[in-house]
């Protein structure tokens, strides 16, 4: 049995969705369970800058590393959200696809009013 095409879009991003959430959590937990442990060497450091805003991480332990990194990708999963795509105004198998320029414009009028 087929499953129908907008179902299996919202399931297979559902599940990328989950599976993103799932690895950023683990990366957090790692991160966290290497802090607890108490395994303090020197990882390196971090330098970024976003506008006038600046991060600068030096001498930071590796959990630290891993829960940034853990808690940067549950945080862009989480604000990117779920985006549904409708297949309805695609064409079907077989037609050619209209551009959105080539489509006739039938709200103007074929003659000019004076």
């Amino acid at each position: 049995m087929a499953l129908e095409p907008n179902l299996a879009i919202i399931m297979s991003l559902t599940a990328y969705k989950i599976a993103s959430l799932i690895v950023g959590l683990l990366f957090s937990y790692m991160g966290y369970k290497l802090f607890m442990s108490g395994i303090w060497g020197h990882a390196g450091e971090i330098n970024s800058q976003l506008g006038d805003n600046k991060l600068v991480i030096k001498k930071a332990a590796p959990g630290t590393f891993f829960a940034l990194f853990g808690a940067i990708i549950v945080g862009i999963t989480v604000w990117k959200g779920l985006e549904f795509k409708d297949l309805e105004n695609l064409p079907a198998r077989g037609e050619t696809p209209v551009k959105p320029h080539e489509q006739p414009n039938n709200l103007l009028p074929q003659n000019p009013p004076l």
